[in-house]
């Protein structure tokens, strides 16, 4: 009986060390060749709780037009697609129209959805967004597109 609870500690206790052992997460893939923008993004009204993510932006409009390349601070309680955009575009001055509760982007600059079948799409690390830009949250060293292209649905 010893025996046996002796065993079971051991391999409990194997167990433990190997659920103690560091991971780690590879690094993106670079997606672009990172411009020399920079903007950032905080709120207006600080939770106590925030954090700190660096994402590198870029949003290209149509026939390559590039209007940010470059890297966003967001300092936020859960930084997302959508505060990067917001910071991006707030430190560069570009006009966009989009919905702070659904993170919806509408128009930047002045290429507005629907426009010739295009649209303005958004991808992390190469990855179409799942949810809304407020939705998909960004973690260190991100790379964040939003392309007008066409789409066909």
């Amino acid at each position: 009986m010893k025996k046996a609870l002796g065993l079971v500690l051991a391999l409990f206790a194997a167990f433990a060390l190997i659920g103690c052992t560091e991971t780690t997460t590879a690094a993106p893939t670079t997606i672009f060749a990172l411009g020399a923008d920079t903007g950032e993004y905080e709120p207006a009204t600080p939770s106590g709780w925030e954090v700190t993510r660096t994402v590198y932006l870029q949003i290209m409009g149509p026939d390559n037009t590039e209007l940010f390349n470059g890297t966003v601070t967001v300092v936020s309680s859960n930084p997302t697609f959508y505060e990067a955009f917001v910071g991006a575009c707030t430190s560069k001055g570009i006009a966009q129209d989009s919905a702070t509760d659904s993170g919806f982007i509408n128009s930047i600059d002045s290429y507005v959805n629907g426009t010739n079948s295009m649209y303005w799409m958004g991808y992390i690390n190469g990855d179409g967004l799942l949810v809304g830009a407020n939705s998909s949250q960004v973690r260190n060293g991100d790379y964040l597109q939003l392309i007008f292209e066409a789409v066909s649905w």
